[in-house]
């Protein structure tokens, strides 16, 4: 598990996102995913396998009461929180049972001729829904990516076997399985946790991050929201692929072995999942959470099916840049297509070959990485609005998407 390393220019993109910008001139810093994992002292982490994500769109109603727990073993003790002066003691009392830390032995990749070599590492996780025989763990994919064994526990102590049964590369989320039977027999009390509304935070929104810092067992931080509506861009140099996710900031201390762990409001509500970290000189409290209501039902999606419906296009496209467009006289920058896939959503909906679009969904579409950000931001069934030259003439069509499991 290599850390990953960026610059830390932070720049307003032409979108409803704010984007962080990477490689700028010397000032170098770097984007940690906070992995657990820690052997030897060393943070490892795990590489990212896909150029594109899907955030789905998904509402949460939040709680102006104290928040609600559905005990899945001993009852916990419920305290009445204040959300204008909460006791922050309070809050983790009541979300801390619903929160595990995760220990793994994956297969990490040496480079060249060196083989791969099975090496432990850590991570956090909450329970987030239950059946009549297991309840399942929300965490990051890149804490449990090529695990061979997976363990949790709820205590620090007590470890129980835990089974990946859903894991989405693009949006950096996995889903565990334990069984409850296993659970009671360690009789180590455990809670469903609630979950809140990540849209309604605001900037000075007081927070706290719970998880297995540097995998030393579970310690909570406490913070505020540092700022909404990001883009960060994590790239991994082993498989040199790219990731592009919409996140929160919080300045709530995350070290490796937060990834995957809750971030709390003042309800004691669950609004995002830590993922990644700002780090380098001269950089402090720059931590970077998954938005709940943009990964809800990816979660769900992961445990019910094991894999995530993407929204498709139908489409084979190339970047056209500056260079080629005054090549080939074309009126702007863009994606030209190559073919509309027969039957595939962008050919009924009237795509053509050399069509040039140049906006998706109200997303202005200048190179690949708009148009990957842009189809990011619809789910399976949207109807989106295209924007495309046709022979050098201003032309829009619906696309109805169509969906893509991976």
């Amino acid at each position: 598990m290599n850390e990953y390393n960026y610059d830390a220019n932070i720049y307003e993109a032409p979108t409803p996102k704010h984007k962080i910008g990477f490689f700028r001139k010397l000032a170098m810093a770097i984007l940690a995913i906070a992995v657990g994992g820690t052997f030897l002292g060393i943070g490892i982490g795990t590489g990212y396998v896909a150029m594109q994500h899907f955030m789905p769109e998904s509402h949460v109603e939040i709680s102006t009461q104290a928040p609600g727990f559905n005990s899945v073993s001993l009852e916990p003790t419920m305290v009445t929180i204040d959300p204008q002066t909460p006791d922050f003691t309070a809050v983790i009392s009541q979300v801390k049972d619903s929160v595990v830390s995760i220990n793994v032995t994956a297969m990490v990749q040496h480079g060249g001729f060196l083989p791969a070599t099975e090496q432990p590492g850590a991570g956090s996780g909450f329970i987030f829904a239950q059946d009549d025989d297991y309840v399942f763990i929300a965490t990051n994919n890149h804490v449990v990516a090529y695990a061979t064994l997976v363990t949790i526990s709820l205590d620090d102590n007590e470890k129980v076997t835990a089974t990946v049964i859903g894991a989405d590369p693009d949006s950096d989320l996995a889903v565990l399985a334990v069984s409850r039977e296993d659970l009671a027999e360690k009789g180590v009390p455990y809670i469903v946790a609630y979950l809140g509304c990540s849209d309604v935070m605001r900037m000075g929104d007081s927070v706290v991050a719970i998880g297995n810092a540097m995998g030393a067992g579970q310690t909570a931080t406490k913070g505020i929201i540092s700022a909404v509506n990001l883009q960060i861009t994590v790239q991994d140099p082993n498989t040199r692929t790219s990731l592009t996710l919409d996140v929160l900031q919080t300045d709530a201390a995350v070290n490796q072995g937060n990834s995957g762990g809750p971030l709390i409001n003042q309800y004691g509500e669950v609004i995002g999942i830590v993922t990644a970290k700002l780090f380098g000189q001269g950089i402090e409290g720059m931590g970077y959470v998954l938005p709940i209501n943009n990964i809800l039902n990816i979660l769900e999606e992961l445990k019910e099916l094991g894999s995530v419906r993407h929204a498709w296009v139908g489409l084979q496209t190339r970047e056209i840049n500056e260079t080629s467009r005054e090549l080939f006289n074309l009126p702007a920058t863009g994606m030209i297509v190559m073919e509309a896939v027969p039957d595939g959503p962008a050919y009924h909906a009237g795509i053509m070959e050399r069509d040039l679009i140049v906006s998706f969904g109200g997303w202005p579409v200048t190179d690949f990485a708009d148009f990957r950000d842009a189809i990011a931001q619809t789910r399976p069934g949207d109807e989106v609005v295209v924007g495309f030259y046709r022979n050098g003439v201003r032309m829009e069509l619906t696309i109805m998407l169509g969906s893509i499991l991976r």
